[in-house]
């Protein structure tokens, strides 16, 4: 059934008689109609000028963060000990300004333009989302860098896990992880990512226009993994038993998955690497077996993974955008019912997500999980920290969080505005809840 969903769509985005706006407009209607949303702008009375009353004060409140709910930083030094989970947070690169990024949305265009112009679109919504001690950081400056890996080892993250965009053999977005690698005084371990999918001016290639194709081809695939390679011999990447790792976020792209998947693993031994370890995305609408594709394990993706078993609630809020064409679920449901155990399979990689918001790319179109807090984000990756510690299947204790730095979808971990350190301080205090845990076992 996934397959065909996944051809249908394929077909509609593809179809040449439609402009992109209205083949976008077509889809979130249906899309709002399968969720049983109904339209805001009649079930929620955004003509009513109280609720007009309200969001100018929101608006207007902006300017003053919320002391109630900043964390300040917590200056003791993190303890790591053995027996720790391993914190892995998914790193976006695009921070800074290049060529094709100029070319294809303006001049000096980061992902900072989608987080500065976002705003509310109904009652009590959390935006914009402003960053904290780290400003509207520039990814071409070492000290940037530097200071993200030192607020991240003090809060008891792991390693990061650097998107990797390589395109039939253009590299995009490159500068920052070959900053980070050529910045040997920056001790702190790391792996790939492989973002193996088209990129569209709607990023998350879905939809619209492609503006640098992922090229489908196995001797395209093939050809990746030489580039990957330096990476690999740095001593700061992350193994499991003296496998690097390796993430791929689409598996369901890889032609001929088990003849690629050894031609890697042939490259690396040929190249010095040795064993590596391959880790498959779970796809929400890919029902094939991974592991018998040929990865070592496989990691959950949020929201994706956990989309299908959560509370619609958009039908609750009070809007003031007429045209809201996404959707809003419940985070706390999400937490309190722990609906991301409702999904599990043999050697899975548990993940989390702070929070997910990401208006500020697709603004009236956007997925929102409302209600999300450190208090909430703490209690999951409790329950996966259990959850890691008691199965048997496993080969090392990672947990990916998605995600260090996702401004443009609200998924981020580094200090914001209103909460300050607070999801890095529920990290920390989550890993040294769960050690003392183990230690009264």
């Amino acid at each position: 059934m996934n397959c065909i969903k996944k051809y249908i769509k394929k077909i509609f985005w593809n179809f040449p008689l439609f402009t992109d706006e209205l083949k976008e407009n077509i889809y979130y209607l249906i899309r709002r109609v399968l969720f049983n949303s109904q339209p805001p702008s009649i079930a929620l009375g955004a003509n009513d000028s109280g609720i007009y009353e309200q969001y100018a004060k929101q608006i207007l409140s902006i300017p003053e963060a919320s002391e109630k709910e900043y964390v300040p930083i917590n200056q003791k030094p993190f303890q790591r000990t053995e027996k720790d989970p391993k914190i892995i947070a998914y790193y976006l690169p695009q921070f800074y300004s290049f060529k094709e990024n100029d070319e294809w949305w303006g001049k000096g265009t980061t992902e900072w333009n989608n987080v500065s112009r976002a705003v509310p679109q109904y009652l009590g919504h959390y935006q914009p989302r402003l960053p904290g001690e780290l400003g509207f950081y520039d990814l071409r400056l070492k000290d940037n860098i530097a200071r993200q890996v030192e607020l991240a080892k003090l809060y008891g993250i792991y390693a990061f896990c650097y998107y990797f965009y390589w395109f039939d053999g253009k590299r995009l977005l490159d500068k920052p992880l070959d900053l980070f690698l050529e910045s040997k005084d920056i001790e702190f371990p790391f792996c790939l990512c492989w973002a193996n999918e088209n990129w569209t001016r709607r990023f998350d290639g879905n939809s619209g226009e492609v503006i640098m194709r992922q090229s489908g081809t196995e001797e395209s695939y093939k050809d990746f993994i030489s580039s990957v390679i330096p990476y690999l011999q740095d001593q700061r990447y992350m193994d499991i038993d003296g496998k690097k790792i390796l993430v791929i976020y689409k598996p369901s792209l890889v032609p001929n998955s088990k003849h690629v998947i050894q031609f890697w693993r042939d490259f690396c031994r040929k190249s010095g690497i040795g064993e590596i370890y391959i880790i498959a995305v779970k796809e929400s609408e890919y029902e094939k077996d991974l592991l018998e594709l040929g990865y070592d394990a496989v990691s959950e993706f949020h929201p994706g993974t956990v989309l299908y078993a959560c509370s619609n609630i958009t039908s609750e809020k009070k809007f003031v955008q007429k045209s809201f064409y996404g959707q809003i679920f419940d985070y706390k449901d999400l937490v309190r019912n722990q609906r991301y155990f409702e999904y599990d399979t043999p050697k899975l990689y548990r993940s989390i997500m702070p929070m997910w918001d990401n208006t500020a790319r697709r603004v009236n179109k956007g997925l929102i999980f409302d209600g999300a807090n450190p208090d909430l984000y703490k209690q999951w990756l409790v329950d996966i920290i259990r959850d890691t510690r008691n199965r048997k299947d496993l080969d090392d204790s990672l947990i990916f969080v998605n995600a260090w730095n996702e401004w443009g979808e609200g998924a981020y971990l580094e200090p914001d505005r209103d909460h300050g350190y607070g999801f890095l301080q529920a990290t920390r205090n989550a890993i040294e809840d769960t050690r003392e845990e183990q230690k009264r076992i």
